[in-house]
């Protein structure tokens, strides 16, 4: 389907009169968030953007480090069928990410503030064909900027949150607007259709196909990166890791615990909460070598944690002991790992439903209970291989939900 005009309405005035006073909160978030995150340029690549390019490309957009991760696949798949990419994303460390996967073979940057000027002149830079919007970035100014341009737009794995879902009267019709921006809504499941429909999304644009994250990556061996047996906490949130060391029982002080936190930046703060426990570490963003003696292995980086997850003896999945609601399982169900998730799941609950709980996958309801289950595991590792073995026959059962995004998104192109 080719490139048109459509007319759309535009965002609330309300918003448009609101969006002159957050320009100022945008600004001191993009200095704060760009100095905490490690990219001093953010706030210029908010508002100053990328260089233009003729060149016509697909506009790929994912929120954060793990919508990044969650639609790789896809980007990738687009562009060995010849599609020039451009891949943006929301925050920081999104954007950090996009660079390690892709480098140079994609045109990276981060959307810009969400008042007309930024928007229409980034839509004017750039040659799009089409967009693609992964899960629930509903910006309303950049995705009526994008129309106005005659970008058709897809949201991709959609779904909205309960937070998103019990908004104020102002936040919701900001939603449903930002809705009817969207030629095709693919949404993940029932659940998500219901709650989509109930926001005013057109029914006659939903297609229902899948989890597009239980996807399972495939690709060559992980080289291993520690040659010691160790324990896994994978994309850990604040306070996370301390619960983690704290509930740790002295009969499994001799295991290396391995701290991949979700956000590498936070590493200073972990540092000092392992500093406080008396616990020996090393850092793996200083070359730290790691010894016997070694208690915690802090891995504080991007790009890595694929490698990590393949020889860990066990996995906890971070997102889980707070209140995030979980992180994707399936990366590390494709490469059999035994996994361990806390009990909030609001993200995860269809992962856990298609691994199976106890079979491909255990759920723990407190972080004392994971490391009793911890335990229960090291002592049984013919049980540890079972899960393992479990969560990759699972998938293994599943549709090829790639293949099924593909399709729909080919007569956009």
């Amino acid at each position: 389907m080719s490139k048109q005009n459509i007319t759309a309405d535009s965002p609330a005035l309300g918003y448009r009169l609101l969006s002159i006073p957050l320009y100022l909160f945008w600004t001191m978030h993009a200095l704060i968030h760009g100095f905490k995150r490690g990219l001093p340029c953010y706030l210029r690549l908010r508002t100053t953007g990328v260089a233009s390019n003729v060149q016509e490309r697909v506009w790929v957009h994912a929120a954060s480090v793990g919508e990044v991760h969650a639609i790789t696949p896809l980007v990738q798949a687009l562009m060995q069928q010849g599609e020039n990419i451009l891949f943006t994303s929301f925050t920081a460390t999104g954007y950090q990410s996009i660079q390690a996967i892709f480098a140079d073979s994609v045109c990276s940057a981060v959307i810009p503030f969400d008042d007309c000027w930024h928007c229409r002149r980034f839509f004017r830079r750039h040659n799009l064909k089409l967009g693609l919007v992964m899960e629930t970035e509903l910006w309303p100014e950049l995705l009526y900027q994008a129309r106005k341009q005659g970008i058709p737009l897809l949201l991709v794995n959609a779904r909205l949150s309960p937070k998103s879902l019990n908004a104020g009267k102002f936040v919701t019709a900001l939603l449903s607007t930002s809705l009817g921006y969207f030629a095709r809504i693919l949404v993940r499941n029932n659940a998500d259709q219901d709650a989509l429909l109930s926001m005013g999304a057109n029914a006659d644009r939903i297609s229902l196909l899948g989890n597009l994250k239980s996807h399972a990556e495939t690709g060559p061996r992980q080289s291993r990166l520690i040659e010691r047996d160790y324990l896994l906490l994978a994309s850990s949130h604040e306070g996370e890791e301390q619960q983690f060391l704290q509930a740790r029982p002295v009969e499994l002080k001799h295991f290396l615990l391995v701290l991949a936190p979700r956000h590498p930046e936070r590493s200073a703060t972990i540092q000092t909460q392992i500093k406080h426990l008396g616990m020996n570490y090393v850092v793996r963003s200083k070359a730290q070598a790691l010894d016997q003696d070694t208690e915690v292995y802090l891995a504080d980086t991007l790009g890595e944690l694929k490698s990590l997850l393949a020889y860990a003896r066990v996995v906890i999945m971070g997102g889980s002991f707070d209140t995030t609601g979980g992180h994707n399982l399936i990366e590390p169900a494709a490469l059999g790992c035994t996994i361990i998730t806390g009990p909030s799941d609001g993200n995860i609950a269809e992962d856990i439903h298609m691994l199976g709980i106890n079979n491909g996958v255990l759920q723990v309801a407190s972080m004392a209970a994971c490391w009793r289950t911890i335990g229960e595991l090291l002592e049984n590792p013919a049980r540890a291989e079972a899960l393992g073995r479990g969560a990759q026959s699972s998938l293994a059962q599943q549709p090829d939900i790639l293949q099924q995004y593909l399709a729909a998104i080919k007569p956009w192109l």
